[in-house]
């Protein structure tokens, strides 16, 4: 038996002065009052679900500051990544994947959907978290692209819990882009994308030009031959995601009215929205609340240390609740909880019972300081004071 000033299920409710009952690792019961019976009084917290992060590329973890520096350029910063990454030290990519993740699990993330780079065996990861990968795909050029969807292929084929990721619409061609999702359609696994992620994108996609097609072509490759694809580039990749099983569409910074309305059709695809990745680029105001208001799922994710100081989602959590407090505090949470909970259910293979606090749900729990007496002060205090996991026995 667990008591706490607070409890967060997050499917409901906060409920005061509350206590919930564990069993073998599950909630059994949850109420409120006196509890009877022996007691582990954890005193002024709010109890809440561990976290999952939506996207990270734990691969970076390595990095101790964001590669480049806060407004950088989005096309500068992608040559910064491609450069860091071909100067990186393979050997270390076990380390630094488990440094990542331990990281995840320390600041309360009990599930990640990671963005994997094949061939790499995870299987080496101690993790405590859960790990699902997403196998990269890109390449522009033909021979790039075949080798990269095969390794791709054969990394699910051993990794069973995952996806392929398509790496974005500037690392790919249009038919390079049909040919990983029909592949994803045939063995029945999601995809994860990054996706109207800068205008810049936008700009390549729809004109050929700009600087991604001026870095492109600095990388010895000719983009003229593949882009532009349309004009309604967007429009064209969430209707080949809505013929998916399962779509993440990572970042959507760039999105438009007319595109959120249309991917509001599709309750397959959710959005991942990563607040301090974003705010680093300088971007525009994130379109979250408008996506949530036409019933659109978001989700929260880090991204990297090569964009984010830390992996430690409850302060993306934190981000929201202070820089967009026209969406309300419990729906934040939910973003963090509840709702990836919900789309990962169907692929992992031991935690199907994650994403609130409720009978019959995981006992992984974490606290966060509180000494409120209502609900308004209670949020407030979510919103500045640190997350510690709970541990029992």
């Amino acid at each position: 038996m667990i008591r706490a000033r607070w409890i967060v299920p997050v499917s409901s409710s906060p409920i005061a002065n509350a206590w919930v009952r564990v069993s073998d690792g599950k909630i059994t019961e949850v109420g409120s009052g006196k509890p009877s019976g022996d007691v582990l009084d954890l005193g002024d917290v709010a109890l809440l679900p561990r976290l999952i992060n939506s996207h990270t590329h734990l691969e970076f973890s390595d990095c101790q500051s964001p590669i480049g520096y806060p407004g950088i350029a989005f096309s500068e910063w992608i040559k910064l990544v491609i450069a860091s990454r071909f100067a990186s030290d393979p050997s270390q990519k076990v380390n630094n994947i488990t440094l990542g993740s331990n990281e995840l699990w320390n600041t309360g993330t009990v599930l990640a959907a990671e963005i994997a780079t094949p061939p790499f065996d995870y299987t080496q990861v101690k993790s405590a978290s859960e790990i699902i990968t997403f196998a990269e795909v890109l390449g522009i050029e033909a021979s790039r692209f075949e080798e990269r969807l095969a390794s791709a292929t054969d990394h699910l084929e051993h990794h069973g819990v995952g996806g392929f990721s398509p790496h974005s619409p500037y690392s790919l061609s249009i038919e390079a882009l049909g040919s990983v999702l029909e592949q994803a359609k045939a063995i029945g696994k999601p995809v994860a994308m990054h996706l109207a992620e800068s205008p810049d994108e936008r700009e390549l996609l729809s004109t050929g030009r700009g600087q991604l097609s001026d870095l492109l072509k600095s990388m010895g490759l000719q983009p003229a031959r593949h882009f532009p694809w349309s004009v309604n580039p967007f429009e064209h990749v969430i209707h080949l995601f809505s013929k998916l099983p399962q779509a993440l569409l990572v970042h959507g910074n760039d999105l438009l009215d007319s595109e959120i309305e249309y991917l509001s059709h599709f309750s397959n695809i959710s959005v991942v929205f990563c607040p301090r990745t974003h705010h680093f680029f300088g971007f525009s105001n994130h379109p979250v609340e408008k996506m949530l208001r036409a019933g659109i799922r978001v989700v929260l994710g880090t991204d990297s240390r090569a964009s984010n100081p830390d992996l430690n989602l409850w302060h993306e959590v934190q981000f929201v609740l202070n820089h967009y407090q026209q969406i309300e505090p419990s729906k934040v949470l939910e973003m963090a909880t509840l709702v990836p909970a919900g789309i990962f259910r169907g692929l992992l293979t031991r935690q199907d019972d994650l994403g609130q606090l409720a009978a019959g749900f995981s006992a992984q729990m974490g606290a966060v300081a509180t000494s409120s007496d209502n609900v308004g002060q209670l949020y407030d205090d979510l919103s500045c004071n640190s997350y510690q996991n709970v541990v029992l026995g």
